[in-house]
């Protein structure tokens, strides 16, 4: 068996049950039809990504559209060799961090085909001295969302931060940029893990309507409230 494919096989089984992963609040995603999961990002080496795309996994379902979620994910490392790899055995949607942005055309048939979607909308995974702080939401979840009307899922991660640390200097969105810097240590602590979906969020006044980018980021920072009260309330 090659490496990734037994990485990809390990990785759900580790989570699972080294870490004892618990999720919350699954009555809180469709039954049916696409969703937006919009989870807080910590932790190193991309667990909480592999995490995310592979929660449902655990549960005993026949139909494909409710055990996969898609996650947004930098191209470059969708693409980045070996590593890249990897990802590929998930679900990821490459996003171009660079000026070309979602792939429309992909997200058009992962919603026609009712699947869901994740995003993480700090572009920032937490390190160990950040704890649960959170940064700006980015306004690529409400785009989305006014694209296809689809309810947005806010969503806690649990304890990624500590059990795949980031050990590095702060990131300081003005001075410097992600990935830079980091010291990352592979996901060995036995913390217990946790994700936590919450209830949903629509802004349908603003379907059909012309939105700035100002207004892009306020509703942004609304899911970001919601997410930070999930995180306190299920520490």
């Amino acid at each position: 068996m090659h490496i990734r494919t037994f990485l990809r096989k390990i990785i759900p089984w580790w989570a699972r049950y080294y870490h004892r992963l618990k999720i919350k609040g699954i009555e809180n995603l469709p039954t049916k039809g696409s969703a937006i999961i919009t989870p807080n990002h910590s932790g190193s080496f991309d667990y909480d990504n592999f995490v995310t795309m592979s929660a449902l996994e655990q549960f005993t379902t026949q139909d494909l559209t409710r055990k996969r979620i898609w996650l947004c994910y930098h191209d470059k490392w969708v693409y980045f060799s070996g590593w890249g790899d990897l990802v590929q055995l998930f679900s990821p949607i490459p996003i171009n961090l660079d000026g070309k942005g979602i792939p429309w055309r992909l997200t058009d048939f992962i919603v026609k085909k009712g699947e869901l979607i994740a995003i993480m909308p700090e572009g920032h995974s937490a390190c160990i001295w950040e704890g649960y702080k959170l940064w700006k939401f980015y306004p690529g979840v409400i785009r989305l969302h006014l694209r296809y009307k689809i309810p947005i899922i806010p969503t806690a991660m649990i304890g990624f931060v500590y059990a795949a640390p980031i050990t590095s200097s702060l990131y300081i969105p003005q001075k410097m940029p992600p990935w830079t810097k980091e010291v990352m240590i592979p996901p060995v602590l036995p913390i217990r893990l946790k994700i936590v979906y919450g209830k949903q969020i629509e802004f349908a006044e603003y379907y059909e309507k012309e939105v700035s980018k100002q207004k892009m980021y306020e509703l942004a920072g609304q899911v970001r409230k919601e997410v930070k009260k999930l995180i306190q309330n299920n520490l």
